[in-house]
Formats: C-alpha cells, structure tokens, sequence
C-alpha cells in the first residue's frame, strides 16, 4: 500500500486544470468498467476456476461533494450532471469534496480471487487544495490518474508571480505614464508666470526636477486608481508589523508568508483572478512604451526653458 498527501501551495489552479483532473478520472473510471463488463461476459460462461479477471467491478465509484457560498450543498453521483453545475455555476462554488474509489477483484485462472481498493480524494476550496491518495504497490490501476494531478500541480504557475512582487513597480509605471502628460503640462503652464520663469532659466535641472516630482505624485494616485479593482482580489492579507509613534497608527504591510502558503484555485470569488493578472500585466506592458518618449519630450522642454527670461 502506498500512501501520499499533496498540500497545493503558492499555486494558481485553474478552472480547466480542474476540468482536465475530473474528466481524467472520470475516463478511467469508465474504461475499467468497460474491462469488468467485457471480462463477466466472457468469464459467465466458465467454471470459477477457469475464470481470469483483470478488473472485476464491486461499485467502483467517482462521487462530488458541492458546497456554495449561498450555504446549500449537492452530492453527485453523476459525473455529467456535476459537470454541468461546474460549468455553469462556477462562481457559486465555494468548495468541492472529490472521492475517486475503485474496489475490485482480481484473479487468475486457478487461484482464488483478490479484493483490491484503492482511492483518490480531493478537498478542493478558493484559497487551498489537497489530496490524499491510497494506492497498491503491486497494482498501478489507477498510478497514471495520480501522476496526471501531480504533474497539473506541479505545472501549475505560481500565485506569488511577478505581478504582486512588483506591484509598487507596475503601478507607479502605469500612473506615471499619464502623471507626466500632466506633470508637463502643469510645468510648462508654470512658464506663464514671470518669477518661476526666470527661475527655471537659472538652471537645466529645474524643469526636470519638478516635472520629475509631480509626475510621481500624480502618477502614484492614477496607478492605483487605474488597477486597484484588479489587485484587489490577488493582493496578499496585511499583518500588523508595529506601531508608528511619530504618526500614531499602526503599521501594517503585506504577509507574503501566509500568500505562498495558500494557493488561489480559480472558483468562487476568485473566477476572475487570472484575468486579473492579464489585465494588469497588459496595462503594464502597453503603458511602459509611453515613458522613453515623455522623458524625450521632457528633456526638449528643459533646454527650451533656458530660453525663457
């Protein structure tokens, strides 16, 4: 008997990886029943010790335990019409109970029979999955089923992604390249007035500077406002880290340690978290291109100002 126990951490696990794990199952569980009915008919017409079974059924069985988040719960028995409700009720779902069961006989022609059981069972939930499987060493009925999970696992990218370690990066990026549209163009309306135009004519850098500086406030404001309906359902919890005696709050930052020890399993409230991402990653990939031209027209307008008494 071989006994294992697969915790699913800092992992995404996406719908179809689900898909793909339960009609995997689902595809073995038919194929050995397809065996155990083609071997009784040929097995009905022999004595008991001349009969050989490679798989005789004995209730071998995939069940789905569902619950939702409106506190109502559905066992299926029938694949199709779980997959039905996975399909169409995906967001609802809060957890799902997987129990992959095979119990058979074996025997040979001359030998008398041996009941065999072996199980897969999966807990399934939005922030955590594992699964504990119990199979024989001298049967690998079901080992290909195993190894097919392991390696969806394994696969599967990671939850703590580039997308949350570079967050301040990403956003400050995205804000920036709309806070310099407007950092120029509060800089340059700034040249209207006599005194600040002979001060940005004393030197190159304080043109630059200034533009520098209301870019990364604005920035920093329209980032966050721009993606923070996209964070807001990846972000890590916050832990408090201490309190600030100067300011009198307390101090809270991002627990990244609790983050990679869950994973995100996209159902529930978290159908949408990979789309998620992708939005944030091409907001950050199509904004970035903007800032090499806006330093560009900065630095013109910087020597333009030299002009200017």
């Amino acid at each position: 008997m071989y006994n294992d126990t697969i915790k699913v951490a800092n992992k995404i696990i996406t719908a179809d990886d689900l898909f793909d794990i339960f009609s995997k199952m689902q595809e073995k569980l038919m194929n050995l029943k397809k065996i155990s009915d083609s071997e009784k008919i040929k097995n009905e017409m022999l004595k008991y010790e001349y009969q050989v079974w490679t798989f005789k059924d004995f209730n071998s069985s995939l069940k789905f335990y569902v619950d939702f988040h409106d506190d109502t719960s559905i066992k299926f028995d029938n694949y199709n019409s779980f997959i039905s409700i996975f399909n169409n009720r995906l967001q609802e779902i809060k957890s799902i109970n997987v129990e992959f069961y095979l119990s058979y006989e074996i025997q040979k022609e001359n030998m008398s029979s041996e009941l065999k059981h072996q199980s897969i069972n999966m807990w399934i939930y939005e922030d955590k999955a594992s699964i504990d499987v119990s199979l024989l060493s001298d049967d690998d009925q079901i080992n290909d089923v195993y190894e097919f999970i392991k390696s969806k696992i394994l696969s599967a990218p990671e939850k703590y992604d580039m997308v949350i370690k570079n967050k301040s990066k990403i956003i400050m990026v995205v804000g920036m390249a709309f806070g310099f549209i407007l950092a120029l163009i509060i800089s340059t309306l700034l040249l209207l007035v006599p005194d600040i135009r002979r001060i940005f004519a004393v030197s190159f850098v304080l043109y630059p500077i200034l533009s520098l500086f209301l870019a990364f406030m604005i920035g920093e404001i329209i980032g966050s406002i721009k993606l923070n309906n996209y964070y807001e359902s990846i972000n890590p919890e916050k832990k408090y880290v201490g309190y600030d005696m100067n300011k009198g709050e307390s101090i809270y930052k991002d627990d990244i340690d609790k983050y990679v020890e869950t994973s995100e399993i996209l159902i529930g409230k978290n159908v949408n978290n990979l789309n998620c991402r992708k939005e944030i990653l091409e907001n950050y990939e199509k904004y970035k291109k903007f800032i090499p031209y806006e330093l560009g027209v900065m630095f013109i307008l910087s020597i333009i100002t030299l002009f200017f008494r």
